[in-house]
């Protein structure tokens, strides 16, 4: 099954971007990573670029890497440039391999995964954050994260602890026909109807993007967030 992509990052009104990303294509195998410095910590760009350069790295290598080794090996990358440079840089990270059996998914943080099934969505992976807590908990529904005030506190990230655990998720290939990895600076101003509202007018994911850009532009605040998605999609037949 052939896939076609699209991705763009944008630094919102924000001095400079965070965002990191890196698309690569082999033999039966579609890879990509995302990530989110946190610029909090300082150096939240050496970080998230961190974890492109390991998942380049991973792919030369072999592109059927596992994206959790992907992710712990970023990790490691990560806790050793903090001795280096003397500071606590972290970062969210997203990775996911598709091949013939279906897709393969890491994340650490809130940069999301969703993935979609004749237009709705099918699978979205779980925030690592204080907000996501509140949710588990049953004090606010999912949507509520967007406007949470701990939305942005995280309980989980790259550079925060050598024993780091990232979530993990298969799905068969029959499962889903299009997939969004995105920086919460996206999905933070893009709901998930909108999403597939916009996803029902697009033919392929330039379109996707596009309109769902368009519906972030109209949505966001005065703080404008680095912001970057990555859209794909099955070929679809005929």
């Amino acid at each position: 099954m052939e896939y076609f992509y699209k991705a763009y990052s944008h630094t919102g009104n924000r001095d400079k971007n965070e965002d990191s990303f890196s698309l690569r294509q082999g033999e039966g195998v579609l890879c990509a990573a995302l990530a989110d410095g946190m610029g909090g910590f300082g150096g939240g760009e050496i970080a998230s670029q961190t974890v492109i350069q390991a998942f380049e790295q991973a792919f030369d290598l072999d592109p059927m890497t596992q994206p959790c080794r992907i992710v712990l090996n970023a990790n490691e990358m990560i806790l050793q440039k903090q001795k280096e440079l003397g500071n606590k840089m972290k970062t969210t990270a997203a990775v996911v391999r598709i091949d013939a059996q279906g897709a393969h998914i890491a994340h650490v943080g809130d940069s999301r995964v969703y993935a979609f099934k004749n237009g709705r969505i099918v699978m979205r992976t779980v925030d690592h954050s204080a907000a996501q807590m509140s949710v588990d908990v049953g004090e606010i529904t999912a949507d509520e994260i967007r406007t949470h005030p701990d939305r942005c506190v995280l309980t989980k990230a790259l550079g925060s602890s050598r024993e780091l655990r990232p979530a993990q998720a298969q799905l068969p290939a029959d499962s889903f026909d299009c997939m969004l990895i995105c920086s919460d600076g996206f999905w933070g101003s893009v709901t998930e109807s909108e999403m597939c509202l916009c996803l029902a007018q697009s033919q392929t994911p330039g379109q996707w993007l596009e309109l769902m850009q368009s519906v972030r532009q109209n949505n966001i605040s005065q703080d404008d967030d680095n912001n970057t998605a990555i859209a794909i999609m099955k070929q679809r037949e005929g």
